[in-house]
């Protein structure tokens, strides 16, 4: 009888622990779910292009919690202008919040182009569109080499006979301060911005914390 009743008595401690650790566990997946932090996508390369200047720039030691990542060439007839204009617009609802530039938000515009984009070109470009240079690296690198670093986050390129680029849509990155994509965006009118500065701040908070 004291055998049963110590069987029974242990069945009740096991369904007990167990009913605790099902408990534990919905409670972690569903904490992890409704975090709202982005996934880790991919580990950013490092690499080094020069800037506008003709200086040397390594990505790894570009300041700021967020940054984030366009593949352009000023040539291009019509989705690289549209990102770089929704670009200015997010820009200037990070400045009001005073989020643009220093440690906080910086943005990359690397160019498939260097032939054609001359840093002449390049900053009247920057200019004509309104970039706030203070916040943005503008980078010129050897062709072949920009094109194998698009490639190394996934972006397929290819020179077309006229010297044009075609390139995937999804060549715009949110990129987190320790240097890993946490978004891959589509470009031009396909953007939408609010997910963007949403996207922006939630980092942005992440790395605040």
């Amino acid at each position: 009888m004291k055998m049963k009743s110590l069987l029974a008595e242990r069945k009740y401690v096991i369904a007990a622990v167990l009913l605790v650790l099902c408990m534990a566990a919905y409670w972690s997946y569903n904490s992890f779910k409704d975090s709202g932090k982005l996934p880790v996508v991919m580990n950013a390369p490092d690499f080094t292009i020069p800037d506008l200047d003709g200086k040397p720039v390594q990505y790894s030691r570009i300041s700021g919690d967020v940054h984030m990542i366009e593949f352009m060439f000023t040539s291009c007839p019509d989705i690289c202008p549209t990102t770089t204009y929704n670009f200015v617009q997010i820009q200037e609802q990070l400045k009001k919040q005073s989020l643009f530039g220093s440690s906080k938000v910086n943005f990359l515009a690397i160019t498939f182009d260097p032939k054609n984009d001359t840093p002449k070109v390049l900053r009247n470009y920057a200019s004509k569109l309104g970039m706030d240079l203070s916040g943005w690296t503008i980078l010129r690198g050897e062709e072949a080499e920009t094109i194998n670093l698009a490639k190394k986050f996934g972006i397929s390129v290819s020179k077309m006979p006229d010297g044009s680029f075609v390139h995937t849509n999804t060549s715009l990155l949110l990129l987190d301060g320790q240097q890993r994509v946490r978004k891959i965006y589509k470009m031009g009118e396909d953007m939408d911005n609010q997910v963007i500065m949403k996207d922006i701040i939630a980092l942005q908070d992440e790395a605040a914390k």
